[in-house]
């Protein structure tokens, strides 16, 4: 005959695996079964939007470091950083990730241990809230923090660092130039492209910049830019601007009659996504900027929508979660999330699960059954 203790420890066992099963278990949200909510975890608000690394473990910025978790939604640990860290994480092949903060970078081991690191003297003040790393030329960190851009060796050292150096930054898909745009006072906005050595390749002045936000195509060939101008008028509109990445020749030019646009996602075909007005979807021919076409939306968040492989457009909005057609721009279904998708959802690696954490702090794996490819 079991002892009370040994069923009060088998209760609580049971109340435990319901509790987790409730989370974790496949969920037919869709009306029509046109998605299926995978699982959904409890992770906090995020500031910025999940990362899923090349081994299909999802990374989330929290406040105070680091969070990852398996393709299954369970947390395997928390890195906490010595300040709060708003860049997003850079993966190694051998497992690590490196992620920024305003005073340093820092190495996460593969099992959440503390690696390497590199500190910023006294830190900086004065430049983009958010620091911003990527891996590009040289197989380089390149870290703009403060107001300057700094190039280091993984796990060594400073090579080289340059003042002004604005932001955001970027590097194209050949690793073959770093882009960034800087900002100077009564003389515009330009955009650059620099080397490992951080030579100045090119250069290319655009009307000063409220918000601008670099997107490098998918075969290196091209750079856009989405920007809002610091003066809006009938000259000066929300734009964006395709240059060429070995030259810096702007190839065309398309203006929006709205005063936000958000970031551009490349789609896999690469065409062109983006949110305008916090209102209306658009899509873009990367040849030549004319509309494939547009589509107005319930409120949205502001941030970019993200595109599967086989051709769905999730569309982050303030209150729902918008699919559609990538084809064709029909709506496919949409979804009530609590708190609305503050940010740009992530696709795993197998091209079709999306990840996404609602204003309520709950990270969400969603696919959808209905694709409507036509």
């Amino acid at each position: 005959m079991p002892s009370v203790r040994a069923k009060l420890y088998l209760l609580s066992a049971l109340l435990v695996w319901l509790a987790w099963s409730a989370g974790h278990q496949p969920t037919a949200a869709g009306q029509d079964g046109s998605y299926t909510v995978l699982w959904q975890q409890p992770v906090g608000k995020a500031a910025l939007p999940p990362a899923v690394s090349p081994w299909g473990d999802i990374y989330l910025v929290t406040g105070s470091g680091l969070l990852r978790l398996d393709g299954r939604g369970r947390t395997l640990w928390e890195f906490r950083t010595p300040e709060k860290p708003t860049g997003a994480p850079v993966f190694f092949a051998d497992g690590s990730a490196f992620i920024a903060t305003g005073r340093g970078l820092y190495e996460v081991k593969p099992f959440g241990r503390a690696g390497w690191s590199f500190n910023i003297v006294c830190g900086e003040k004065g430049g983009p809230a958010a620091p911003n790393l990527v891996q590009g030329p040289g197989d380089l960190f390149y870290l703009v923090a403060g107001l300057s851009l700094y190039a280091v060796e993984p796990r060594r050292n400073l090579v080289w660092y340059v003042g002004e150096a604005g932001e955001p930054v970027a590097v194209d898909a050949g690793s073959r130039h770093v882009f960034l745009a800087r900002h100077r006072k009564g003389a515009g906005t330009t955009v650059v492209a620099l080397d490992a050595a951080g030579r100045v390749l090119w250069e290319q002045g655009l009307p000063e910049q409220k918000e601008i936000y670099l997107a490098p195509d998918n075969n290196g060939e091209r750079l856009y830019a989405a920007g809002v101008p610091k003066t809006f008028d009938r000259l000066n509109k929300a734009s964006v601007y395709a240059f060429e990445a070995a030259t810096g020749k702007i190839l065309w030019c398309r203006k929006f009659n709205h005063r936000e646009v958000s970031k551009v996602t490349v789609g896999p075909e690469g065409s062109l996504y983006l949110v305008a007005g916090k209102r209306y979807l658009y899509v873009l021919d990367p040849a030549t900027g004319q509309e494939v076409f547009s589509t107005a939306l319930g409120e949205l968040s502001g941030a970019a929508p993200a595109v599967d492989g086989p051709g769905t457009v999730y569309v982050p909005g303030k209150e729902r979660l918008y699919a559609l057609n990538r084809h064709t721009g029909r709506l496919l279904w949409e979804a009530a999330f609590e708190g609305g998708i503050p940010h740009t959802p992530a696709l795993g690696t197998d091209g079709l699960t999306v990840y996404f954490v609602n204003g309520r702090g709950t990270l969400f794996a969603l696919q959808t059954n209905r694709y409507g490819v036509e």
